[in-house]
């Protein structure tokens, strides 16, 4: 039967069942529950409330709503209505429930979005064996002129299968060529080495092999005498007059054709990866080549004494090797034992001070830190040797170390800056502190002049002192 395929016919298709389902905008949705309940699922005649409640689960997985708020069964009315025709229903006697099941026109959508999976392996040598055994039954008479014409449909279907499944041969081959080349472009050099060597190639596995199978058979002059003849015989029948298609007339000129393009583009492949492995050992060849000139050169003036041997050095451990005799090494000596005196120390005189051993002075800033407070609420700065006079050291050294560290929110201390090379340093800054300690003994320290300035208008770093030295702020870390 001779299919029209001019531009008018194939536009009336476009009000096809089939054809809406595919441009619809559920058509995942509607594709992928149906194959899995009447197609892979096997069920005829489901009931619509059944229906409903997987396809209702099914939404409700993709969506991750609660099962209660998907409209399952208004999506079965829309896709049974006269928008959709993708499912049939109907009641059966005595039932006021209706029963659903997919049309035709829905398992053909389903069975072309099947084919465009891909597959990993197309066998054209079994295709071509069942095209020659379907042409061999027909010629031979057998059967209903029904079943004679089924059979040629079903011919006229494998051989158009035949002819898609080289073109996806084809395709094959160009991906299994960008492939090597990927890997060999990521460093595989045993893989380029085999295909370079022939050892390996693109048409090598199941693929290759069935193609040439299918591509030595087509190419035999015997095979192509009983395709010949047996076409003749097949077109000849009465029953099949109404249904020929003059396609599968020339069938084995076709096939042909198609085998030897795809042989050729595997050739053009083949030969393309090749001379590329050939270039790329040819340039790698010329590297090692200019490599060894340049060492060749080199050596050749240094020997003639025409090329300094200024940063030609080569490091030695030694001049000589290290060569030490076991005659040589010394005899193992066992270490001496030190003398240890293990008798009682003498005991000591009792009557002594020792509460030395346990006089230890800590001092509370607590205090200190509201003295420096208490004279800042007259003066935005005010000096350390001012802080002292109004309140002497009681704790001598360690006290006057505590008013160096203290930390305080309210206020910043003070540090001058060592003195510039260009800047005199004027020692009379320093300030002289003194005090008296517990056993009646005056004592002094001098130190540079320290300022606590309040933190609303103290000094920042880099201003002027007020002894006339620049100052800056140094963080104290707590002596806690």
């Amino acid at each position: 039967m001779q299919v029209d395929h001019s531009v008018d016919a194939i536009a009336a298709l476009q009000q096809h069942a089939a054809w809406r389902l595919l441009r619809a905008d559920d058509a995942p949705l509607v594709i992928a529950f149906l194959s899995r309940v009447f197609v892979t699922g096997g069920a005829h005649g489901l009931p619509a409330g059944e229906l409903a409640d997987r396809l209702g689960d099914l939404l409700a997985d993709l969506d991750g709503t609660p099962r209660a708020q998907v409209d399952a069964r208004g999506y079965l009315d829309g896709w049974a209505g006269p928008d959709g025709g993708w499912l049939r229903a109907w009641y059966p006697p005595g039932s006021d429930e209706p029963v659903m099941d997919a049309t035709p026109a829905a398992e053909l959508a389903i069975a072309w979005v099947a084919g465009l999976a891909p597959r990993p392996f197309v066998d054209t040598a079994a295709r071509l064996d069942s095209v020659v055994d379907l042409l061999r039954s027909l010629a031979a008479g057998d059967g209903e002129p029904t079943l004679q014409r089924d059979r040629y449909l079903h011919l006229a279907r494998t051989a158009r299968g035949l002819l898609a499944d080289l073109r996806a041969v084809e395709a094959a081959f160009r991906e299994r060529d960008r492939e090597l080349r990927d890997r060999i472009a990521g460093g595989d050099g045993a893989l380029a080495l085999d295909v370079a060597a022939g050892r390996r190639g693109i048409a090598d596995g199941d693929q290759g092999r069935s193609f040439f199978a299918c591509y030595d058979r087509l190419l035999s002059p015997r095979l192509q005498e009983e395709l010949t003849d047996l076409l003749t015989r097949v077109h000849a029948l009465p029953a099949l007059r109404t249904c020929a298609d003059p396609q599968l007339r020339r069938v084995q000129h076709d096939l042909v054709i198609a085998a030897e393009h795809t042989r050729m583009v595997l050739r053009g492949l083949t030969e393309g990866l090749r001379s590329g492995l050939d270039d790329r050992v040819w340039r790698e060849n010329r590297r090692v080549l200019e490599l060894l000139g340049g060492i060749e050169q080199r050596a050749r003036r240094l020997s003639a004494g025409l090329t300094p041997l200024d940063g030609f050095t080569v490091e030695l451990d030694d001049l000589a090797p290290t060569v030490v005799l076991p005659v040589e090494r010394p005899l193992y000596a066992p270490p001496r034992r030190a003398a240890v005196d293990s008798a009682r120390p003498d005991a000591g005189d009792e009557d002594f001070a020792a509460t030395a051993l346990f006089g230890q002075v800590q001092v509370d800033p607590v205090p200190l830190t509201a003295h420096v407070r208490r004279a800042l609420l007259q003066r935005p700065r005010v000096e350390l040797a001012t802080v002292l006079e109004q309140h002497p050291l009681q704790h001598g050294l360690a006290e006057l170390m505590a008013y160096l560290s203290l930390r305080d929110d309210a206020f910043d201390v003070v540090f001058p800056l060592p003195a510039d090379d260009d800047v005199p340093d004027d020692r009379d800054d320093d300030d002289t502190v003194s005090w008296t300690d517990p056993d009646g003994l005056p004592r002094s320290a001098t130190l540079p002049r320290v300022v606590y300035a309040r933190r609303d208008t103290g000094p920042r770093a880099g201003s002027t002192h007020p002894a006339g030295r620049r100052a800056r702020l140094i963080p104290v870390e707590d002596p806690r």
